[in-house]
């Protein structure tokens, strides 16, 4: 860790340099993110709950939920998709009629000791910067529709179809960073289901976007008779000038929040992570 705190202390005067030639791309914020890091100065000030053991990104709005007109990007992201919403959903009914199997990207026994196997299963589209052959294969108009979105995908997320078996419940849990914002679109939305993030519950809306910061405390459920089917991904916080989007791929590879560290971190439920904050 001292070895790190000198690099990164390093890295800190590189930027205040780097201030000068680009004045208004917010690169103190990157400072201060690092300095908390590193606790080399006073503690920064967030939501309480908000509860994040890993990189606390400061000055950028926090709150759980956000709606379309809130920013330029988040009305362009919620129009694409649901203007290519019928080519989605066909694309995901002749998936699930085709017979073909594709192994999810995770088994949920893992994650949440409460669940089965298969009871929240992921088939991943896209993943570091590149779209899965999955994707390519069985999904070509959604992926056309994404690849209109990828300057806004965050670089260490995902991209993919989320599917919940009837009466499963996804226990409280929050994410390690709260750089990006998560969009779901729903695609098959049974009745009783739902999203509680910060404690604020809402609904999906088959066709329809929500975008929340899951580094609130957040859960959902499927107490209905099907499964619920989303699909799922991560974009920047729409706040991120460009300049700190490059900065931050830069310092998260390095802090080892590479796209399988953040999954490692990405789902904590709530006494793991209070450990990870007591250490």
């Amino acid at each position: 860790m001292v070895k790190q705190s000198l690099e990164i202390s390093f890295f800190i005067l590189f930027l205040k340099l780097l201030k000068l030639f680009f004045p208004k791309g917010n690169i103190e914020r990157v400072i201060k993110a690092l300095k908390s890091y590193i606790t080399l100065s006073e503690e920064s000030t967030y939501n309480p709950a908000q509860k994040m053991s890993a990189f606390l990104y400061p000055d950028i709005t926090y709150k759980p939920w956000y709606e379309p007109q809130d920013h330029d990007i988040l009305n362009v992201v919620s129009n694409k998709l649901q203007q290519g919403f019928n080519d989605i959903e066909n694309e995901w009914l002749a998936y699930v009629s085709s017979g073909y199997n594709i192994v999810t990207r995770f088994n949920a026994s893992n994650l949440f000791t409460s669940l089965k196997e298969d009871d929240w299963k992921a088939y991943l589209l896209w993943e570091k910067g590149n779209f899965t052959q999955v994707g390519l294969s069985c999904f070509p108009k959604t992926v056309n529709i994404l690849s209109k979105l990828e300057p806004f995908l965050y670089s260490f997320g995902y991209v993919e179809f989320y599917v919940m078996k009837p009466g499963v419940v996804l226990p409280p849990h929050t994410d390690n960073i709260n750089t990006s914002l998560t969009c779901h679109l729903g695609i098959i939305v049974p009745e009783n289901c739902g999203i509680n993030v910060g404690n604020k519950a809402r609904g999906w809306i088959k066709g329809k976007t929500l975008f929340f910061d899951d580094s609130f405390e957040h859960e959902a459920w499927n107490k209905s008779q099907t499964e619920r089917v989303v699909l799922s991904f991560d974009l920047y916080h729409p706040e991120l000038t460009k300049i700190e989007k490059t900065l931050l791929q830069f310092v998260l590879k390095n802090l080892n929040h590479t796209s399988e560290e953040y999954e490692s971190n990405k789902i904590q439920e709530p006494k793991s992570q209070q450990k990870a904050l007591d250490n």
